[in-house]
């Protein structure tokens, strides 16, 4: 069965089309007993309103593009859900992709939206300037980013997550704990902002922390062999505590760790950012550096939709919203 039209809808109450759009939209003086019979005639026929029509007649369409790297990754589904709630309580709907973390997939997906006549987009962006995201400039289209940002677009209101807080808390609890050796895994190829910014924080917070010797960085890719390789070195460093900047990063090895008979929270005490579901199933559960995903979805819907309203674009302030260090099991004294 295809779509009902509205001459459908016409036919069966015996109206012309004119009266069912007026009817259907509240505009017009018609009889209760004309709206009824052009009621009951969309009811029975299951008719549904074309919102592409609709949007032809408005400036507005209620209807904005989502752009996010990875729907797989758990913390990205959660933003995307936080988002999608508040915008279905605003009677706004999303137009949902994945750029797969590849700047062409990026750009394509924006231009395949750029057609569907929406009001605005959100935006995980990758690291760079893009034609895509230009393109959204260029149509004078509103845009916001969430959870990272891209150098040489200053001009576009983002929201963030301030790293330092969430991990001053953690690395005074490692301190406080007896841990004098602490490295970082970082995640550099992606070309994140938010990532690349994270790492750059624990460089910079850990020497008030530990003793130079005490501290390392080590980096690695999505890859198994990256991850086997950064254990590798962890242990090499000796080190007893260890902080993730990318959770898939932590996923992947919190699985090696328990294949080499390592007890995390007992051999070593691990922490990753992203407050994600599965980080909570796992025993012992996993101590978080927590970027209020919820908050920065709904900031960011927020400022969207006020920009939508106001048609002031770029004229938003940037918000940065500090983490929440949350210790769970698998943070423990040292044991050296």
């Amino acid at each position: 069965m295809g779509y009902v039209t509205i001459r459908e809808v016409a036919r069966q109450a015996g109206v012309s089309t004119t009266t069912v759009s007026q009817v259907l939209h509240d505009k017009g003086r018609f009889s209760p007993e004309t709206k009824k019979q052009v009621c009951q005639a969309a009811k029975d026929l299951g008719y549904i309103p074309d919102l592409r029509a609709q949007a032809m007649r408005s400036s507005k369409t209620k209807m904005i593009g989502l752009l996010v790297p990875d729907l797989r990754n758990p913390y990205f589904a959660d933003l995307v859900s936080s988002m999608e709630a508040m915008l279905y309580e605003m009677g706004v709907g999303a137009l949902i992709g994945s750029s797969d973390e590849q700047l062409d997939r990026q750009d394509d997906f924006i231009m395949r939206i750029l057609g569907q006549r929406i009001d605005g987009v959100i935006a995980v962006p990758q690291g760079t300037v893009s034609q895509g995201l230009q393109t959204i400039i260029e149509r004078e289209l509103p845009l916001i980013f969430v959870d990272r940002r891209v150098p040489g677009m200053d001009t576009v209101p983002y929201v963030v997550s301030d790293p330092r807080p969430g991990l001053r808390q953690a690395l005074e609890t490692l301190k406080g704990y007896g841990h004098r050796k602490v490295a970082y895994v970082a995640h550099p190829s992606l070309g994140s902002f938010s990532l690349d910014e994270r790492a750059e924080a624990f460089s910079s917070l850990a020497p008030d922390y530990f003793e130079s010797d005490g501290i390392r960085v080590f980096s690695c890719d999505e890859s198994l062999q990256s991850h086997k390789d950064v254990l590798g070195s962890l242990q090499s460093f000796g080190a007893t505590a260890v902080i993730f900047g990318y959770s898939p990063d932590a996923i992947s090895c919190i699985s090696l760790l328990r294949g080499y008979n390592v007890q995390i929270g007992h051999d070593c005490s691990l922490i990753s950012f992203d407050d994600i579901e599965v980080f909570r199933l796992i025993t012992p559960q996993i101590s978080i550096i927590s970027q209020q995903v919820e908050q920065i979805g709904r900031k960011g819907v927020k400022m969207l939709l006020d920009t939508i309203e106001t048609g002031q674009k770029g004229q938003t302030d940037p918000v940065s919203i500090a983490t929440v260090f949350e210790q769970r099991g698998s943070v423990s004294k040292c044991r050296e």
